[in-house]
């Protein structure tokens, strides 16, 4: 015995009334299209088959995304004894810096800070590194950041930033490499475009042309705290 014969008689009436109802309604689209063509209908038989190439492809993106990320790989737990090396960029010192420079250093004992001059004139900065990071860092019995102040004769900021980290990753290819980015968060939501957009630059370039061992997080500021 066939698999419908036992869905019942008001099964079988219902599959025909909507296969009848789906023939009735594609006969009169067919109609409206021929008869209307010239006065614009052809706008809706240009835009249904685009329409449905597009959702096609949408789930073919997300079922092959679904699949390279699908993991059947456990946990390495034997490399996550080695700390990954924490790289933040200042632009002078302030609240902001400090703050940074203490979350990086909770994420790793080994910590670089860059800076950007492109003028070279960089003593007010390491005098401040020295006097406000350095000195208690020796005091604790800890390691000091190291300030690699990088030039940049056209004044670009992202760019030798980011290829200090690239070049940093080859050098050390067995280690991971966190990028702290210091933000300031304003109180008023309008105000958040007038700040911060080196760091969001920062982040765009690297996520753009970093690899799987290089992470981004964000080190926030709130002036509301403050005030």
């Amino acid at each position: 015995m066939h698999w419908w014969k036992n869905r019942g008689p008001h099964w079988l009436k219902s599959a025909l009334v909507n296969g009848l109802g789906a023939l009735v309604t594609g006969i009169t689209t067919i109609v409206v299209l021929v008869a209307k063509f010239a006065e614009g209908a052809w706008i809706t038989l240009l835009f249904v088959p685009v329409t449905i190439v597009f959702f096609v492809m949408v789930r073919r993106h997300y079922h092959s995304v679904k699949m390279l990320t699908t993991c059947k790989v456990p946990v390495d737990a034997a490399s996550l004894s080695q700390h990954p090396i924490a790289v933040i960029a200042i632009d002078r010192w302030s609240n902001i810096t400090r703050q940074g420079i203490e979350f990086a250093a909770r994420l790793s004992p080994e910590v670089i800070a860059l800076h950007v001059e492109p003028n070279e004139h960089s003593e007010l900065l390491q005098d401040d590194w020295e006097l406000y990071v350095q000195q208690p860092f020796r005091a604790a019995g800890k390691q000091p950041p190291q300030l690699h102040v990088l030039p940049s004769p056209y004044r670009f900021v992202i760019i030798p930033i980011v290829q200090f980290i690239l070049n940093l990753s080859k050098k050390h290819p067995a280690r991971s490499i966190i990028v702290v980015i210091p933000e300031l968060v304003e109180d008023k939501w309008y105000e958040y475009f007038l700040h911060n957009q080196r760091g969001r630059l920062l982040e765009w370039v690297l996520l753009a042309r970093g690899n799987e061992r290089i992470f981004t997080v964000s080190a926030p500021w709130y002036v509301g705290q403050r005030t």
